[in-house]
């Protein structure tokens, strides 16, 4: 070795202490060797040959990782530092890997060159294995102090680990309690609650939605929110619902949809997003409650009240007319007793004036025909729909017991335009009328409903079909005139009032006996009556 080299190895401290008869031999037998950046030593399981001391740079020793299959960093050795000092005595694998850092200078003291040393001079190596020795106890304590100190750390963190781990549980416990009473509120709530998750997946469904709708959670449970609402008449209201919502809107309102078993119900929905703590879309949640029962109590309060504006307005009109009848029954009765007695002078002046009672009554009435004229109000709706809702509610009066009702709608019928309060009294009308006509059935007793789009002229027809008595000649050449009826204590109102409505919508009204029997009473309207014609008859 050269003289700068062996001035240079003495500065190692790996050397300090060494005697210069000593230093001299060894240097004879180490080798001094250059490896550049990146350049390995030696690799992990290779046979350990070769003790090294580090004169310049770093050197870095590398373990593989079994599980990620990378080298993972155990220690950075620098100058002085040294590594490899078990090869000196026995003959076994690499531990580790070793690899230069930077460019290096370090010196080989191989095993062979140790025992040729040993040898030759034992008090080299006894010097030798003295100082290793001592660095290795001093390696030893400091592992020891670094384990300690390593082991403080860690019981430290086990401490806040466990801490920790005691807050997760009672937290964990918290939820699962919070998790039961909101699990005991939505079962017992009256309102139907169905919750999808954000693929519209059902995860959330309570008895009262099985009540509802027929279905049980297990049936619908990942089944989309279409699988339970079915609305009836308008198959793009599900899309304008899941849209608003999509929107981040709440959408509320009463749908008529229809059930697992085909029933039919009005319910009130409400739907809206549920976002979570960060803002972020949760879950959607629907719910409600069926409002079937309170809907009909409402239609049927509505006709009440119709029912007992009409009876006022009859009780007014039943005064006035009585007091023109007065009139003329008075003037008739002196009339009576006057001819009796042979006087006849004053009889043209009592005729006269009957004659004029009358004549009020007459233009009482025209008066009253004048003022009852209905003021038309248009919308559009699915005619359809309205007739489905229709049927729901009149079902339900003893006047139908027994009916079965047939549809027969044309599926290219568009929406229509005209006032749904005018349609809906004149379609009751001739409902009503066929189902007294088949009252006295001892059959089947049968209603069709028929509903056709008339393309050349823009209109739609409506035909209410019984398997009744029919109508004679007399009734067809009367059907539609003042005070015609067919029932014992009838009005004839009814029947003026169906072509009063569809004459409102510059339409037309016909009846004819069917060739099986009973009669088919069509009407026939404008989809969109013109604007300038509506309201004139």
């Amino acid at each position: 070795m050269r003289e700068t080299s062996l001035n240079l190895l003495k500065e190692v401290p790996f050397f300090t202490g060494i005697s210069e008869h000593i230093f001299n031999n060894l240097g004879k037998a180490i080798n001094e060797m250059n490896f550049a950046r990146g350049e390995v030593l030696f690799s992990e399981g290779d046979t350990g040959a070769s003790f090294y001391v580090i004169k310049a740079g770093e050197i870095e020793i590398l373990k593989n990782d079994p599980i990620s299959g990378r080298q993972v960093r155990l220690a950075l050795r620098i100058q002085g530092d040294f590594f490899g000092e078990m090869s000196l005595i026995e003959d076994s694998p690499r531990f580790a890997s070793a690899k230069a850092v930077s460019d290096c200078v370090v010196l080989e003291l191989s095993r062979d060159s140790f025992q040729e040393l040993l040898m030759k001079d034992p008090s080299v190596a006894m010097e030798i294995m003295g100082v290793l020795s001592s660095r290795l106890r001093e390696a030893d304590l400091q592992m020891i102090h670094d384990l300690e100190k390593k082991n403080a750390q860690l019981e430290k963190s086990n401490k806040r680990l466990l801490e920790t781990t005691d807050k997760l549980e009672k937290s964990n416990l918290n939820l699962q309690s919070t998790n039961k009473f909101l699990e005991k509120i939505i079962s017992a709530s009256k309102f139907f609650m169905i919750v999808t998750d954000g693929e519209d997946r059902i995860f959330i469904y309570n008895d009262a939605a099985r009540n509802v709708f027929g279905h049980s959670f297990k049936d619908i449970a990942g089944e989309g929110i279409s699988s339970i609402l079915n609305p009836v008449g308008n198959k793009e209201l599900l899309n304008e619902i899941e849209h608003k919502i999509a929107e981040g809107e709440t959408w509320s309102g009463v749908i008529l949809t229809r059930t697992l078993v085909g029933e039919k119900l009005f319910i009130e929905l409400v739907g809206a997003r549920v976002f979570d703590e960060k803002g972020e879309v949760f879950a959607t949640l629907y719910m409600g409650r069926d409002v079937s029962d309170e809907k009909n109590i409402e239609r049927q309060m509505i006709l009440l009240e119709r029912m007992a504006t009409r009876g006022e307005m009859a009780a007014e009109i039943a005064h006035e007319l009585n007091n023109y009848l007065s009139i003329v029954l008075g003037n008739l009765e002196l009339l009576q007793m006057e001819l009796e007695m042979g006087k006849t002078d004053k009889a043209p002046k009592k005729i006269d004036s009957m004659k004029n009672g009358l004549d009020k009554i007459t233009k009482f009435t025209d008066g009253l025909m004048m003022y009852s004229r209905p003021t038309t109000k248009k919308e559009e709706f699915d005619l359809h729909t309205f007739l489905e809702n229709e049927l729901y509610f009149i079902k339900t009066q003893n006047r139908y017991d027994n009916v079965d009702f047939k549809m027969d709608l044309d599926k290219e019928l568009p929406i229509i335009t005209a006032d749904k309060s005018q349609i809906q009294q004149a379609l009751l009308n001739l409902l009503n009328n066929a189902a007294d006509a088949t009252a006295n059935n001892e059959g089947e007793r049968l209603i069709s409903i028929k509903t056709a789009f008339i393309k050349d002229d823009e209109s739609v027809s409506i035909s209410i079909i019984d398997n009744g008595h029919g109508l004679d000649q007399d009734s067809r050449d009367r059907v539609f005139k003042q005070h015609f009826t067919t029932k014992e204590q009838g009005h004839g109102f009814g029947l003026l009032a169906v072509k009063r409505v569809i004459k409102c919508h510059t339409g037309k009204v016909q009846a004819n006996n069917n060739p099986d029997g009973g009669a088919t009473f069509n009407i026939t309207f404008p989809i969109k009556p013109d604007e300038n014609s509506i309201n004139m008859y």
